[in-house]
């Protein structure tokens, strides 16, 4: 099985996204260090669910909220299959 991938999404004052550290979990979940480039501010968080659905579980939104994420991406690799959720 392959594991989870993540990072933090960060954006320039001129709309470019930037990331942050790439962090490498298991198979069923990553620990994202929320850190960005200086200069950017921090948007939200992404990772792979590569043995999943392209969807937020319970753990996914708890770890959302409590990092102040404004969005939360998830992508299947393989599946070209993208979603990302804004924080309500």
């Amino acid at each position: 099985m392959a594991n989870e991938i993540g990072t933090s999404i960060c954006g320039w004052p001129n709309g470019d996204l930037a990331f942050g550290p790439w962090s490498e979990g298991t198979p069923v979940g990553v620990d994202i260090t929320v850190k960005c480039p200086p200069g950017t501010n921090f948007l939200g968080i992404y990772h792979t669910h590569p043995n999943g659905v392209a969807a937020p579980s319970a753990q996914d939104i708890k770890s959302g909220r409590a990092s102040g994420a404004k969005y939360l991406c998830i992508s299947v690799p393989g599946e070209g299959d993208l979603r990302c959720y804004r924080k309500r």
